[in-house]
């Protein structure tokens, strides 16, 4: 898969514990594809080889070596979803801009209220024109994204989840807008 992505490309990948179970479990509970918790943007190769993702985590928007992604039966990407270069650079240019950026812990309570059909009705959204205060994994590539003028999971930017950009990948979501 390595040779597969380039920069822009998103890896939606699964990681152990129970924050990542529920994770897929909710993404279940709507009807979702929910073989991923765990959004990342592929950024960079280094002058060693390394290929560099940023991706949105409780401490804050970071940077990661791809391998462990990489390495996973679980990862999935939409490498195959058109890019011009311009796009690729502006989702990274993005990414990177947006290192140190909290983690947004009221699109988690969003999302699991959603998941779990509580009838809240809330769903936070960025103002338009606005860069996020917070982000999570996700909904940083869906911001990412927009920044690009590139096709995306339908819905909020802000409360996109990983069970999203599976669906989006596994089922070629770009091909039917």
């Amino acid at each position: 898969m390595a040779d597969q992505v380039k920069p822009g490309d998103i890896l939606a990948t699964r990681s152990p514990g129970w924050t990542a179970a529920a994770i897929r479990i909710g993404a279940a509970l709507t009807g979702k594809i929910n073989l991923s918790n765990h959004v990342a943007i592929v950024v960079k190769t280094d002058a060693h080889g390394t290929l560099w993702v940023v991706e949105g985590k409780p401490g804050g928007v970071g940077w990661r070596q791809a391998s462990d992604y990489l390495g996973s039966k679980w990862t999935i990407t939409n490498a195959d979803q058109p890019k011009t270069d311009a796009q690729r650079k502006t989702v990274c240019d993005t990414a990177v801009h947006l290192i140190g950026t909290a983690y947004d812990w009221k699109a988690i309570a969003a999302d699991a209220a959603d998941d779990l059909r509580q009838g809240f009705n809330w769903a936070p959204d960025w103002g338009q024109g606005q860069v996020p205060g917070q982000v999570v994994c996700s909904s940083l590539a869906a911001y990412a994204y927009d920044q690009a003028s590139l096709a995306r999971p339908p819905g909020k930017a802000r409360t996109c989840q990983p069970g999203d950009w599976d669906t989006w990948c596994i089922t070629r979501g770009w091909a039917h807008g």
